[in-house]
């Protein structure tokens, strides 16, 4: 005999289990609307946006971008992801504000919540449309989680300090495998004059030689390959015309040109001389490509590896041509001194043509970036600039950086330091 079941519970069709369940429905909504109704964390209003002038001072310390990029600020040096960025420094203007961070972001100004706002532009001129990078002053929370989001990108283990990994046979931080020297060596200034006193004296040429500035054209290796920067040609030429030419002496004075004596018809010599006759053809500022054509129809020129601009300028008063800035001529008058200059050229440092691409370009950096180091050069020629001394005086940050930017960047600075606002350059 089989057992009937028997439920213990109502019939499905019972009002009364209706009117429980629907009781039940009721109260779980309410309890969910309940909780949906909690009122949220409350968000604090942001600051408004300072009204301060933004100083030197006040970006000094630890920032985030809106990139996702770790910066530091010390002094007027920029460091980026622990990287310093020596071509671009903070720049000021004439009261002491913050214009840009070189010719990376220009200042905009004070966002909510103490932010700084740059543009991504080379120049104020350009900025109007340009991204917007917005910097944020460092706390422990922001760092926290810009620690975890480096991480989650996989910026770890040893990818957290890139200059501390290497590539076999490179530099440390570089996959170059001709670099000689290590970036941060407490050594650095004597391990680079070595460098560049051994280069000079492995492809000099004996004595020290007199080449006239109209045989002298840019090397093709000279800053990285951009050439001359008329503007700096011109500011020179000015500082002639007005202060005077001020012969070397000693170590004191205009730097002493390093020039190789290339053939027209090698490599190097054609591709320095085609690379001169663009930029004559892009610039009009130089001399004329007449007084230029004449040399390269000769066997043999010098090219510069070091002070480039001061021969160019030279040549200008030679053509006793037009300044770009009032159409005044450049003439000689009665400076006996930048006459002998014009036309017999001054005391130069001459390199053989055998010289390579790879140590023209080095030599042309150190001569560059060991400007505050003087030495002095024998009549013979003979020279030991491993034991050059520093000079710690002060410069300007014009003449500093003057010798570390490539032409377009050197335009840049020196409209910006004689105040120029209407050239036909303003935004290259």
């Amino acid at each position: 005999m089989h057992e009937r079941e028997v439920s213990v519970g109502l019939p499905e069709d019972s009002p009364t289990r209706s009117t429980t369940a629907a009781s039940e429905c009721v109260e779980d909504k309410h309890a969910s609307i309940s909780a949906d109704l909690k009122e949220p964390e409350e968000i604090p209003e942001p600051k408004p946006a300072p009204t301060t002038p933004i100083t030197l001072e006040t970006l000094q310390g630890d920032w985030v971008n809106s990139m996702g990029a770790k910066i530091r600020v010390e002094g007027t040096q920029v460091s980026l992801n622990g990287l310093v960025m020596k071509a671009h420094p903070i720049l000021l203007n004439e009261d002491g504000t913050v214009s840009s961070v070189g010719r990376l972001w220009q200042l905009n100004g004070w966002l909510e919540d103490e932010k700084v706002e740059f543009k991504e532009a080379p120049s104020k001129e350009v900025m109007q449309y340009a991204r917007s990078v917005v910097w944020s002053k460092v706390s422990s929370e922001r760092m926290e989680a810009w620690t975890q989001q480096m991480k989650a990108m996989g910026y770890a283990g040893s990818s957290n300090n890139p200059l501390a990994r290497g590539v076999e046979g490179c530099c440390p931080g570089t996959s170059d495998a001709h670099a000689k020297l290590v970036a941060d060596d407490e050594n650095k200034d004597k391990a680079e004059l070595k460098l560049l006193n051994d280069l000079i004296a492995k492809w000099r040429v004996p004595g020290v030689i007199k080449v006239a500035p109209r045989k002298v054209i840019p090397d093709f290796s000279n800053r990285g390959h951009t050439g001359l920067s008329v503007e700096h040609v011109h500011y020179l030429a000015t500082s002639f015309k007005e202060k005077g030419f001020q012969k070397r002496n000693g170590n004191e004075g205009h730097d002493i040109p390093v020039l190789v004596c290339e053939k027209t018809s090698s490599e190097l010599g054609k591709k320095s001389i085609e690379n001169w006759r663009a930029k004559l053809n892009d610039e009009k500022g130089f001399a004329p490509q007449e007084h230029y054509e004449r040399l390269f129809r000769g066997e043999e020129l010098y090219t510069s590896l070091g002070n480039g601009h001061f021969n160019q300028a030279l040549n200008l008063f030679f053509r006793e041509c037009p300044s770009i800035y009032n159409q005044e001529k450049y003439t000689i008058g009665q400076d006996r001194d930048l006459k002998e200059a014009v036309y017999q050229g001054v005391g130069a440092i001459v390199l053989k043509a055998e010289i390579p691409l790879r140590d023209r370009e080095t030599i042309s950096k150190l001569l560059n970036s060991k400007r505050e180091f003087k030495w002095n050069v024998q009549p013979d020629g003979t020279l030991d600039i491993s034991d050059a001394f520093e000079d710690t005086r002060t410069c300007k940050q014009f003449e500093a950086l003057s010798k570390v930017l490539d032409a377009v960047e050197l335009n840049c600075l020196v409209r910006s330091e004689l105040g120029v606002r209407d050239s036909h350059r303003v935004g290259q």
